[in-house]
């Protein structure tokens, strides 16, 4: 996945999803925490190259990228 937009254009983005979550500036990369109390999926973004990168857990993974997927297109 990439997203090419703002920090901020992201966040809106990710709070459409309806999870909480918290944002860390990691350097060269942003780390998005999902607060959801249940997985521990992070999604990772480089701006330099927009490449976006959902890690946790796989059962709860595939559906949040899925919808991810669905606002990145929107």
């Amino acid at each position: 996945m990439t997203f090419k937009g703002t920090l901020e254009q992201l966040k809106d983005l990710v709070h459409q999803l309806g999870i909480p979550t918290h944002w860390e500036h990691k350097g060269p990369y942003e780390l998005c925490l999902f607060d959801d109390g249940i997985s521990n999926l992070k999604l990772n973004w480089w701006p330099a190259s927009g490449e976006l990168r959902l890690v946790g857990d796989p059962e709860v993974r595939e559906t949040v990228e899925q919808r991810l997927l669905a606002l990145l297109a929107s």
